[in-house]
């Protein structure tokens, strides 16, 4: 006797005919009177008179039935609470990501729910500021941003964790005539490149201090796509300023090792060049047991 069977009385007692109540249940006719039969000699009474007609039950069938009926409701009932309380205790977390997330955060996401089916993520790429806006205004639960140094004043009433550092630099293809010039790179030779520049607010506001030192620089070309990027720096000989973070994280298919970095010396200054990279969430902020661990996973990474 089992649950299964449970649900076929049910299904008999409210249908007609054995033809009837196998397509509610959607079996077949062969498998449900073969059950009816094993569930009717396992208890040695008879549960259904079988006729032309249809089928009914017995006098003692009625009232084993009456007892499946129980049982159902109560399995439906928990099945129900069940449902309630996953849906109450493990709502989705709100990740806001910046623009270049690592490989190693989404591999880690789906080793996690893996692991733990009952966690949900919902996961939308913004940039850093609107990332720290929404953590404030609490529309994301958690983000994950970059900062330069000057603008860490802006996380001051959010927990901020940092997960790792990056910095701007110079890139070129490796057949580049300048990819085995020693670093730094001559301001003279740097003015009389061509620019190619991901789109991206802290590049721009880097380039505007790079030029403040510079004087206007040639950039032809800018891109939310790095793949576009790429392939201008390839046909047209082009440079670019890009966080060295960014080439490294896989997320995006750049061909990092057809690229060669170059530092930038004292170019845009030290607070615009370099950043960290870090957790943000509000203070107090509660979050569910396998929210913080998940959390805490991110904080391992070593890919920043």
């Amino acid at each position: 006797m089992n649950l299964e069977q449970m649900a076929y009385l049910v299904a008999l007692k409210q249908s007609t005919t054995l033809s009837q109540a196998a397509r509610q249940l959607n079996i077949s006719q062969a498998g449900l009177s073969q059950s009816l039969d094993s569930l009717e000699a396992e208890l040695g009474i008879k549960l259904f008179t079988r006729t032309r007609s249809g089928t009914r039950p017995t006098k003692a069938g009625e009232k084993i039935i009456g007892h499946a009926q129980e049982i159902e409701a109560q399995v439906q009932m928990m099945q129900k609470l069940a449902n309630q309380q996953n849906d109450l205790s493990e709502p989705p977390l709100r990740v806001g990501v910046m623009n270049e997330v690592p490989s190693s955060l989404l591999d880690w996401l789906l080793t996690f729910q893996d692991e733990q089916p009952q966690f949900k993520a919902y996961l939308k790429e913004d940039d850093s500021e609107q990332i720290i806006a929404g953590v404030k205004n609490d529309d994301y639960d958690i983000g994950i941003i970059a900062v330069n140094a000057a603008e860490q004043r802006a996380l001051h009433s959010l927990d901020f964790r940092e997960i790792g550092q990056g910095e701007f630099k110079l890139y070129m293809t490796a057949n580049h005539y300048l990819a085995d010039y020693p670093d730094p790179i001559p301001l003279a030779l740097l003015k009389e490149q061509e620019f190619v520049l991901f789109i991206d607010d802290y590049i721009s506001e880097f380039m505007a201090a790079v030029t403040t030192q510079t004087g206007p620089l040639n950039v032809m070309l800018q891109s939310t796509s790095f793949r576009v990027v790429l392939e201008t720096m390839k046909r047209f000989q082009a440079v670019s300023v890009i966080r060295d973070t960014q080439v490294r994280n896989r997320l995006y298919d750049f061909e990092q090792n057809s690229l060669v970095e170059h530092t930038l010396g004292n170019l845009g200054g030290n607070l615009a060049r370099t950043f960290k990279y870090g957790v943000i969430r509000l203070p107090g902020k509660r979050l569910t047991t396998i929210q913080d661990e998940f959390i805490k996973g991110i904080k391992s990474l070593n890919k920043w």
